[in-house]
C-alpha cells in the first residue's frame, strides 16, 4: 500500500506538471489561469500523499518491531522454557526408575550396589531435578508473563496502528476531495485555431503561367 502510495504521488505531482505547462503556454487568460490551477490542485494532492506516507512510515516500523523483536523473543522463551521442561521430566523418571529400583531390591532382599556405597548417584539426581524444577518453574513464569504480553501488545498495537492508518487515509481523502472542490475550472473553454497548411510555392509557376498569356 505504502509503494502504491508513492506511486501515485509520483503521478499526482506530474500531472501537475503537466497541467501547469499547459497552462503556461495557453494564449487564453482563463484558460491559462484555469490550466495552472488544475495543475497547482495536483500538486496539492500529491503533497497530502507525502504526508499520509510519512504515516504510514512509523506504522511498519512498529509493526516491524513487534514481528522482528517481540515475537522472536517470546518465542527464544518458550524454546528454553520447553527444554527446561523436558530436562525436569528427564530427572523425574531417572529418579523414578532408581525408587523402583531401590523397591525391588528392598522387595527381594537383595543387595544394591549404589545403595551399599553410600547412595551418592541418586542423590545427585535428586538434587538435579529440584535444580532443573526450579529452573523449570521460572521459565514457565516468564513465558506466561511474556505471551501475555505479547497478546496485550497485539491487541492494543495493531488496533491503534490500524486506527491511525485509517484516520490518516480518512484526512488524506477529505484534503483532496476539498482541493479538487475549489479547483472546479471545468469546463475550460479553449480557443483553437486552425490554419490549413499552405502549399509550397513550385519555381518557375509563375513564370510559366506568364509566358502562356504573352503567347
Amino acid at each position: 500500500m505504502l509503494s502504491s502510495l508513492k506511486a501515485v504521488v509520483e503521478g499526482h505531482k506530474e500531472l501537475g506538471a503537466a497541467f501547469s505547462n499547459i497552462g503556461v503556454y495557453e494564449p487564453q487568460q482563463s484558460a491559462s489561469v484555469a490550466f495552472v490551477d488544475f495543475g497547482n490542485a495536483h500538486k496539492l494532492i500529491g503533497e497530502e500523499g507525502e504526508k499520509l506516507a510519512s504515516k504510514i512510515g512509523p506504522m511498519l516500523k512498529d509493526l516491524y518491531t513487534y514481528l522482528q523483536k517481540a515475537v522472536p523473543d517470546t518465542k527464544l522463551t518458550l524454546k528454553k522454557y520447553s527444554d527446561s521442561k523436558f530436562e525436569f521430566l528427564a530427572y523425574c523418571l531417572k529418579v523414578k526408575e532408581m525408587d523402583d529400583e531401590e523397591y525391588e531390591a528392598a522387595t527381594f532382599v537383595q543387595p544394591l550396589g549404589r545403595v551399599l556405597a553410600g547412595n551418592y548417584e541418586y542423590r545427585m539426581f535428586l538434587r538435579c531435578r529440584h535444580a532443573a524444577k526450579l529452573r523449570f518453574v521460572k521459565l514457565r513464569s516468564d513465558v506466561l508473563v511474556k505471551l501475555q504480553l505479547l497478546d496485550n501488545k497485539r491487541v492494543q498495537d495493531v488496533a491503534f496502528q490500524l486506527e491511525r492508518l485509517v484516520g490518516g487515509m480518512y484526512v488524506y481523502n477529505r484534503q483532496c476531495y476539498n482541493v479538487l472542490k475549489q479547483a472546479a475550472v471545468f469546463p475550460i473553454e479553449v480557443q483553437l485555431s486552425i490554419h490549413p497548411p499552405t502549399p509550397p510555392a513550385i519555381e518557375g509557376e509563375g513564370e510559366g503561367g506568364g509566358g502562356d498569356e504573352g503567347g
